[in-house]
């Protein structure tokens, strides 16, 4: 429940529109964000990189195409995700269900990093090194974004408080208004576990410090294409966990700490909050299901 420019980054932000912005807009946004999608995620991109009119036009041919792909083969997918949701929100999940479920998506970014690799590799020829720069610039003022929000300098208790935050904005979102006890008995669960902040900051720092590493070695030494899309392929590999053997334990501990918050919050919900997240993610299923038969 837990990014770098233009590879997984790039990749799971289109994801990203579908599976997680647009679900906090609401199920009517769904839809047209989805259809924009493209466009979207080149507009997101250009602060990274101020692209250059050529640039622009190799970004809008490859995403047009891999949006075309992603409708097809990705949505039909993301309706059987939704279902193994609807089985944890009705039935009676354990920690397993809700790493299953992590793993899931998980697996679903994987799918897309792979696919949209080859133009990544096309894309990554294109760059200056002022253009690599700026993307460390701006990586910078989304580090300091990120660590202010995540109360990072007011020690675990600041980031307790802002996981809290957090956690209670996405439960309210799937499981409607929570009550005064059930707000207590989530902050107390959070209490009673490490924050993972720092750590995950830690990690957010050690990938961007590889993806600039990479993309770097390929302004400089422009190595040929098959050699970029295999750089670009043991990043990908190397991105959710880290190398160093005790960091991905925790890293593995932390994920197991945040499946079992989310089976315990899923406990302590009356069944009408149940029926109410059920409902929203029928419309994400009816929603999906639309649009991956468009386009």
């Amino acid at each position: 429940m837990n990014s770098p420019p233009l590879t997984r980054r790039f990749i799971c932000h289109l994801v990203l529109l579908v599976l997680a912005g647009l679900l906090l807009q609401g199920c009517s946004a769904v839809r047209l964000s989805y259809d924009n999608a493209d466009s979207l995620a080149r507009w997101w991109l250009d602060p990274y990189l101020d692209m250059s009119p050529e640039q622009d036009s190799l970004a809008r041919e490859r995403l047009t195409r891999f949006h075309a792909w992603h409708r097809k083969t990705q949505l039909p997918d993301y309706v059987s995700l939704l279902r193994q949701g609807q089985k944890f929100v009705t039935g009676q999940p354990t920690a397993a269900d809700a790493l299953s479920l992590g793993d899931g998506i998980i697996r679903r970014s994987r799918t897309l990093a792979e696919q949209a690799t080859p133009d990544i590799a096309d894309f990554l020829l294109t760059l200056s090194a002022e253009q690599i720069e700026r993307i460390a610039g701006r990586q910078a003022e989304r580090n300091a974004d990120y660590a202010k929000e995540a109360q990072l300098a007011d020690g675990e208790s600041g980031q307790r408080k802002a996981r809290y935050k957090r956690l209670l904005e996405r439960a309210e979102y799937w499981f409607d208004n929570f009550s005064d006890e059930q707000k207590a008995a989530l902050r107390q669960l959070i209490d009673g576990q490490s924050a993972g902040s720092q750590f995950w900051y830690e990690e957010r720092l050690r990938r961007q410090r590889d993806w600039l590493t990479l993309v770097r070695q390929v302004q400089s030494v422009r190595p040929p294409r098959e050699r970029i899309i295999q750089m670009l392929r043991d990043y990908a590999a190397r991105f959710d966990l880290p190398r160093d053997p005790a960091r991905r334990v925790q890293a593995v501990d932390l994920r197991r700490a945040s499946a079992e918050i989310a089976v315990a919050i899923h406990a302590m919900t009356t069944a009408a909050q149940r029926a109410h997240a059920e409902h929203k993610l029928d419309e994400l299923i009816r929603d999906f299901a639309e649009l991956s038969q468009e386009g």
